[in-house]
């Protein structure tokens, strides 16, 4: 994970869409969401209600972060969406 990635979850959370484009302004918000909808999907987050019905995202279970260990994260598209070699 990079160190501003790390950086911003260092704290278990809530977090929101919003405050973590605050922390890294680098991140569209599209993709902090899409991030965080996948760790939640891999146990790594859990997804709560808010202030206003917004979700929140807490952080539960490091250890389930399949992608920790991976030197490049690979785009998930099918095959059809990668360009011909």
């Amino acid at each position: 994970m990079s160190d501003a990635i790390a950086k911003a979850l260092s704290s278990t959370g809530p977090h929101t869409v919003a405050s973590l484009a605050e922390r890294l302004p680098g991140f569209p918000e599209d993709a902090i969401r899409a991030a965080l909808e996948t760790l939640v999907a891999q146990g790594v987050l859990e997804r709560g209600t808010g202030e206003g019905g917004a979700p929140t995202y807490s952080y539960i279970a490091p250890d389930r972060y399949m992608q920790a260990d991976w030197d490049v994260i690979k785009n998930p598209g099918s095959p059809h969406n990668r360009p011909p070699r």
